[in-house]
């Protein structure tokens, strides 16, 4: 008598998607769709506010807050959110009533806002939260309305907790255990609030732009995920920005630090802190096209010693700060003789009006962007030499490693700089090597 063993357990997958797949009732019903074909039996969906919906949220912030104009605009702009949810509501056959709670609490937060004298950064990640939250339950309502049980949560509710960095928070250690027992008790299909997450103090937070993508990640590694899906509206991550250089490839494979890179240097694909979760349990990422699921996409693993690829990354919107202001050290800046190349933020424009900060003026010139190539094990840094060649000024140069270099140009000069690179030098580097050429 030969005795049976039962198969293995299936491995979790998670799905997210960003606002843009959730942009309209057609976009939900796909994202549902890709849920029951690709989600396998145990799919767990993670998904960002509707497309367009966290910049009305803190347009309605800033105006209650006292930042931006008068409180009229305040009330157009709650208009603006509740249309914008009833509309998905109603092209998806939904009760139109059916967000009213949650938007009636978001306005006794903004009221709450202007009622207090020094609004705090808290009160923003309160206000950006309900993207989230009211995405969760249209998309499990949908699921829900085609036949699949699913359950809306809150990821603050299973335990993800964040420090205290309000609009961008990191979660703390030692929560996933937690996370992945919660999530064993949700009924049906979870879907889970990206974004968001809750600090000891019981203050929602917000883990900072595509901090969906890290949700997905540290959900993925609590569930002990088989994969972890990245559903976007590219083919993958690309050699380039396509809208810079039309004739970008998608690279079909790459390891995590290699990815993580790409992410840190302003290829906005993915969150650049999203991978290390998925790295430390070995589990494979996914980067797939909504509009064309039949694409593999770019799966994210350890490829080991060798498996380098190749690309551009670039960044809009960098200054020139000059002035003799030898101390100061903006994040991610590249230091040119007396001259300092940064991205703008508020965090800079905060260091710069600081009475403590520079004690000599500091002259502030905009239009700059910044190229960072990342070149394949057998190139030498020659980025810079082949923008001279071509008549575009470079302004900045540094060469971080054997293989990564950046470049600061004119930002009128950045799409026909990236081509020139990209062609000079990453289109070589993929036909160097025959697998990756062949799947681009």
């Amino acid at each position: 008598m030969s005795l049976s063993h039962p198969p293995p357990p299936t491995r979790p997958t998670v799905l997210k998607f960003g606002g843009a797949a959730l942009v309209d009732g057609a976009g939900v019903w796909r994202a549902c769709d890709l849920v029951v074909g690709r989600g396998g039996p145990s799919p767990v969906v993670v998904v960002s506010a509707a497309h367009g919906v966290t910049g009305l949220l803190d347009g309605l912030w800033r105006v209650a807050a006292g930042l931006d104009t008068a409180p009229p605009e305040a009330e157009a702009g709650a208009h603006r959110v509740r249309i914008r949810h009833r509309t998905l509501l109603s092209e998806l056959g939904l009760d139109a009533e059916f967000l009213d709670r949650h938007l009636r609490e978001l306005t006794w937060v903004l009221a709450a806002i202007r009622s207090r004298a020094a609004p705090s950064p808290a009160d923003r990640d309160h206000v950006l939260s309900f993207g989230e939250r009211m995405s969760a339950r249209i998309v499990a309502a949908a699921l829900t309305a085609r036949g699949v049980l699913a359950t809306p949560v809150d990821a603050f509710d299973l335990g993800l907790v964040s420090d205290s960095n309000h609009g961008r928070a990191r979660p703390l250690p030692g929560t996933a255990a937690q996370v992945g027992r919660a999530l064993e008790a949700v009924r049906g299909v979870p879907v889970v609030t990206g974004f968001v997450a809750v600090d000891a103090r019981g203050r929602l937070t917000t883990l900072g732009r595509n901090g969906s993508d890290l949700s997905a990640s540290l959900i993925g590694a609590a569930v002990g995920a088989g994969e972890v899906q990245f559903w976007k509206s590219v083919v993958g991550i690309l050699t380039a920005d396509p809208a810079l250089v039309p004739g970008a490839r998608p690279l079909r494979s790459l390891d995590y630090v290699r990815a993580a890179e790409f992410a840190r240097l302003g290829a906005q694909v993915l969150h650049p802190e999203a991978l290390e979760p998925l790295r430390a349990e070995n589990i494979p990422a996914r980067v797939l096209c909504f509009e064309d699921p039949g694409d593999a996409g770019t799966r994210i693993e350890s490829l080991g010693a060798g498996a380098e690829a190749c690309g551009i990354a670039c960044g809009r919107d960098w200054v020139r700060l000059s002035g003799r202001a030898p101390h100061l050290d903006p994040p991610g800046g590249l230091r040119q003789g007396e001259d300092v190349f940064a991205p703008w933020s508020d965090e800079l424009a905060r260091t710069l009006a600081d009475p403590q900060g520079p004690q000599e003026p500091v002259r502030i010139e905009r239009g700059f962007a910044r190229l960072a190539v990342l070149h394949g094990a057998q190139d030498s840094a020659r980025g810079a030499v082949l923008l001279a060649a071509a008549d575009i000024e470079v302004l900045a140069h540094r060469v971080e490693g054997p293989t990564t270099e950046l470049i600061v140009v004119r930002e009128a000069d950045l799409p026909r700089a990236a081509c020139t690179l990209h062609a000079d030098l990453i289109e070589a580097a993929l036909d160097r090597s025959p697998g990756e050429a062949a799947s681009a």
